[in-house]
């Protein structure tokens, strides 16, 4: 029997945890928070207060314990047996594991998204939208070359996007969609509101180049109606009810296994 299963025996400093008698050490702790530190280190932005709580030894183990159990639930339902050793499988067996778990979940229907949208309609609430057509040009000449053209009715927006005229390009901001003037280039706010519907605008110069731009549709500030947010809203509250299942059955699953944390041996990782 391991020295860790016998009371008052103290582990090898390597062994960090032990669930029944499997062991957790300090080696797999050390190899996932390296990992972690090597992408963090790609990133272009400081990590997130809830990516740097990954980062710590502490918060590693749980989430290994937490691997540890899918991999005793995938044993106990004979997706693998006690000799496999292929750690590139396990990610895939945990993934069927939890897709078994999320099949108890129900979706949410229609009445429970309506619900769910008048009981939070501070959610839903937005400032004006915007539908647009919208070309991206290099120079700034050529901007306002294009613009005389489009002012005179000689080419529509479409046509000189999709031919590139003067290097006009089709930006994909609000082309097939509804936009608030925050989710565009800064300069667009202030001249958004002013613009006459199916008027092209004056050329806006950003750090991404000149822009040109026809409202088609404008919506004002007010809630999102119910039907554009619907499958969100869904989306959401399933999401929402899988964690929560997840939870419930790692609860539950602590509770059938014996596991046993040796945090003096987390100290120096």
């Amino acid at each position: 029997m391991s020295c860790a299963l016998i009371s008052g025996c103290s582990p090898p400093k390597e062994v960090v945890a032990t669930i029944d008698k499997e062991t957790i050490t300090r080696t797999e702790v050390r190899a996932r928070l390296k990992g972690y530190s090597e992408e963090s280190a790609t990133e272009t932005t400081p990590p997130t207060a809830q990516q740097n709580q990954f980062y710590s030894a502490k918060a590693v183990l749980e989430q290994l314990i937490n691997e540890r159990l899918l991999l005793l639930e995938a044993r106990r339902q004979g997706l693998i047996t006690d000799t496999e050793n292929d750690p590139g499988s396990y990610q895939a067996v945990m993934r069927k594991v939890l897709s078994r778990l999320g099949k108890e979940v129900p979706f949410p229907n229609l009445e429970e998204a309506k619900r769910h949208y008048e009981q939070h309609t501070e959610e839903f609430v937005v400032t004006p939208r915007y539908q647009l057509e919208h070309l991206l040009l290099n120079s700034e000449h050529s901007a306002w070359e294009l613009k005389e053209l489009l002012d005179k009715g000689k080419i529509t927006m479409a046509e000189a996007g999709r031919k590139q005229v003067a290097g006009a390009r089709i930006a994909d901001s609000g082309q097939n969609r509804l936009v608030t003037a925050e989710e565009l280039p800064p300069g667009f706010a202030e001249i958004l509101p002013r613009l006459k519907l199916k008027k092209i605008s004056p050329v806006i110069a950003t750090p991404y180049g000149y822009h040109l731009i026809r409202v088609e549709k404008r919506l004002p500030a007010g809630n999102i109606p119910f039907p554009e947010v619907e499958n969100q809203i869904k989306d959401k509250l399933f999401a929402q009810r899988l964690q929560n299942n997840y939870q419930r059955w790692l609860k539950q699953s602590k509770e059938q296994h014996t596991i046993e944390i040796f945090h003096q041996h987390l100290a120096d990782l």
